[in-house]
């Protein structure tokens, strides 16, 4: 099962980094592929090389490196990860940037399909603005995610989730996830849902995030009762055994349980 990088996996990805990239010297860079690479690359390269990354932030499907003043943007797209190695034979397919640390170890950003997005940026709260880049999923109080929900009222459940300018590192499989353990059909309109579906919703968001970071990180399967394993037709829905369906939602393909999320 492949599941492309949103919230979870990005989460994941600044795990990895934290206790084995950063605070460490920056000796050489190799751009394999500039097509990813935003800032041009003799100035990539003379930036970043002789510095340490001090620090990692995650907002949303994003996450920063942060070194002096300024941050390493990387941007996964549809099919990015990063590997960190000591054994230059060991370099993964599809490395498009490797960063080389002066105690010999690598850090490569991957990208299969060329549609990640990497730059180095002066003023990370100036960037998030400029994007619009909405609050983190994972960290957004109730209250704000509440306001946002009543400003959307118009818009499906799973556009509303999607919507990154609205709630930032949600994509496709957690939306479907996420409705699901709410019992929430795709495409009910936010206008029909009551204060404790908003609440509901709410805290799904939080366990099924949660839960997907820890079965990253652990290596553990999905709870018995989770979507995510049986996103196909050919499938039965792990709480009633009814047939799992399909749907386009503002053209994002779908899946869910017409059973546990009726119309």
């Amino acid at each position: 099962m492949k599941i492309l990088p949103e919230l979870p996996e990005v989460e994941n990805f600044r795990n990895r980094i934290d206790p084995i990239a950063l605070n460490k010297k920056i000796k050489n860079i190799t751009i394999y592929d500039d097509y990813i690479l935003k800032t041009p690359k003799k100035e990539f390269k003379d930036i970043l090389t002789g510095k340490k990354f001090e620090d990692t932030i995650r907002r949303g499907k994003y996450l920063f490196l942060r070194f002096d003043s300024k941050s390493l943007l990387i941007h996964f797209a549809m099919s990015g990860s990063v590997k960190y190695f000591n054994d230059e034979n060991k370099e993964p397919e599809y490395s498009k940037i490797r960063i080389q640390f002066e105690n010999g170890n690598f850090l490569s950003i991957i990208s299969v399909r060329k549609l990640g997005r990497v730059e180095i940026i002066d003023d990370l709260e100036k960037y998030i603005e400029e994007n619009k880049l909405g609050p983190d999923s994972l960290k957004i109080s109730f209250k704000e995610f509440k306001e946002i929900m009543d400003h959307k009222r118009r818009s499906f459940a799973k556009s509303a989730l999607m919507d990154q300018k609205a709630l930032s590192g949600i994509g496709n499989e957690y939306s479907d996830e996420i409705l699901f353990q709410a019992g929430i059909y795709p495409k009910t309109k936010l206008s029909d849902l009551d204060d404790s579906n908003i609440k509901n919703l709410y805290e799904k968001i939080k366990e099924v995030l949660t839960t997907s970071i820890d079965v990253k990180i652990e290596g553990k399967k999905y709870p018995n009762n989770y979507l995510i394993p049986h996103r196909d037709l050919k499938d039965k829905c792990p709480k009633c055994g009814t047939s799992i369906e399909d749907l386009t939602v503002s053209s994002r393909h779908g899946y869910y349980c017409s059973k546990c999320q009726p119309k």
